[in-house]
């Protein structure tokens, strides 16, 4: 499990030359906190760019 900012994450998802779905978790605080579907880089600025973002790697696919 790696955690990223929200720019750290877009920088990263831009690294991969393709993938189909990542699971991440946000957490908007510590009460807080959710789990969504990545399945393109644009569904990214659905998310909250204040957020912390925690993505297993070795599971994207």
């Amino acid at each position: 499990m790696r955690s990223f900012s929200y720019q750290g994450l877009k920088n990263y998802l831009s690294t991969l030359e393709e993938f189909s779905e990542v699971e991440v978790v946000v957490l908007e605080s510590p009460s807080r906190y959710y789990r969504v579907y990545l399945n393109d880089l644009q569904d990214l600025k659905r998310l909250t760019p204040t957020a912390i973002f925690n993505v297993n790697c070795h599971e994207i696919v």
